[in-house]
């Protein structure tokens, strides 16, 4: 087989019209890829946006925990030095209480040693 002018141009023809429709399904495709992407972007960014005003709720919660826990870790420290002071304030009192029995209780018994004499 001889290659002549109309063989060569034949192919070539063939080639560009093979190479035209691989173009052209490829452009076909792309906008439909185009299409599906922004309908699934349409579809989605409503959804993003709650996830984004969640986030930043859960965000600011989290900064109102973290505060709480540290007003609540003050108020714990506060609490610990007021019940150390009233410890010792109790231990004090119990002891002024003891001093103040003793003689109290010679009285009492001098009380009911006079009442029982009454009789």
């Amino acid at each position: 087989m001889e290659w002549t002018g109309w063989t060569i141009t034949g192919a070539a023809i063939a080639l560009a019209v093979l190479a035209g429709a691989g173009i052209a399904y490829a452009v076909v495709r792309a906008v439909l890829l185009k299409r599906r992407v922004g309908a699934s972007t349409r579809r989605i960014s409503p959804v993003l946006a709650g996830i984004e005003g969640s986030a930043a709720e859960i965000e600011q919660g989290l900064a109102r925990a973290e505060q709480g826990a540290s007003d609540l870790a003050r108020e714990v420290e506060r609490l610990r030095v007021a019940v150390a002071e009233l410890q010792a304030i109790s231990r004090h009192a119990a002891f002024a209480i003891a001093q103040i029995r003793g003689p109290l209780r010679w009285v009492a018994g001098v009380r009911a040693l006079v009442r029982y004499r009454r009789r």
